[in-house]
């Protein structure tokens, strides 16, 4: 066994200092269907189905639905691992936490966490890494509609703007179709470039992206992705498929979008944009991403790693693989 309060991680995480990693919503749920849920419990928590020791990192680049990727895996995490478990916003190095090293008192430990970059070899000694992705024109709305938008380059200069030339420009920006259409191919490219970088840092560590789970496939079926999911993770097919667990946590991906404000220091959530709010400030966002070859590809794959030129650039470039080799952070 381990006892989660040991790891040396984050206090934020949960499973530390007596927080857990279930949140209210999901205690009532599992009180009240208990005994639908006692045949995947047994499954899961049977020596051999979950991967304890194992570290799942959820990456994505920004606004993919990563956070919901994030909830998914928190709950398989804490119905297989059941008081073993922590995690948390910002991944740390399970090596440095002690979690799945042999002989350590974290050894049979787990570890879930979310973030957008890996840190200290994260993704050489990440156990499972996931990933999320995003029809590309919803993902650069969010980052306009969150106001991450139309930013001066000052690129070369020696003086700093001052506040007043920033929100001066921004204004500009917004109002000016020949500002903000490059703004928009900028902003597209910003996220082509996290997205390659994660897959890139991997594969040179020698290791895979487990599931790379597309935000559109997930509200079209969202039971066969949390299934998806699991396996992913390392969880036998048993548990994986049993209905009610899978019941479960889909049920808790539509109560968190219901209310994305309760239990946030668990869930890590955020503000969800309406079809209202991208109609308003998004009309012009699909066209203008188009007209950029590299884009218009990316959104034709459906932000798939295989259709992103930089990530074919990056596997191509000796000098970047020995780069990213001798980089440490």
């Amino acid at each position: 066994g381990c006892d989660s309060d040991s790891v040396p991680a984050p206090k934020e995480y949960c499973g530390k200092q007596g927080k857990s990693c279930f949140d209210q919503w999901e205690n009532d749920y599992m009180g009240r269907h208990a005994a639908q849920l006692k045949k995947g419990l047994a499954a899961i928590r049977a020596p051999g189905c979950f991967p304890h020791g194992a570290s799942v990192s959820t990456m994505g680049y920004f606004r993919t639905g990563s956070t919901l990727m994030y909830n998914i895996v928190r709950v398989w995490g804490a119905l297989g691992a059941d008081g073993s478990l922590v995690g948390g916003y910002t991944c740390k190095n399970p090596m440095e936490l002690g979690i799945g090293v042999s002989g350590s008192d974290q050894e049979r430990c787990s570890m879930i966490c979310k973030d957008h970059v890996f840190h200290t070899d994260l993704a050489k000694n990440s156990y499972v890494v996931l990933m999320t992705r995003r029809d590309p024109f919803y993902s650069v709305c969010s980052r306009k509609l969150m106001d991450v938008w139309c930013n001066l380059d000052q690129t070369g200069r020696k003086e700093k703007a001052e506040w007043s030339e920033l929100d001066a420009y921004r204004k500009k920006c917004k109002e000016t179709p020949e500002l903000e259409r490059p703004e928009t191919i900028h902003q597209c490219k910003a996220l082509m470039k996290m997205q390659a970088d994660i897959y890139f840092e991997r594969e040179v560590r020698g290791k895979t992206i487990a599931f790379d789970m597309l935000t559109e496939d997930y509200e079209s079926d969202p039971h066969a992705n949390v299934q998806s999911v699991a396996k992913a993770m390392g969880i036998c097919e048993e548990a994986a498929s049993d209905s009610a667990l899978v019941a479960f946590v889909v049920a808790m991906g539509v109560e968190l979008k219901k209310h994305p404000d309760h239990d946030m220091s668990i869930t890590q959530m955020h503000d969800v944009h309406t079809e209202v709010q991208r109609k308003a400030k998004c009309s012009n966002l699909n066209a203008w991403m188009s007209e950029d070859k590299d884009c218009k590809a990316w959104m034709d794959g459906h932000a798939l790693a295989e259709s992103n030129s930089e990530l074919q650039r990056l596997r191509k470039d000796p000098i970047a693989r020995k780069q990213m080799l001798m980089k440490k952070r």
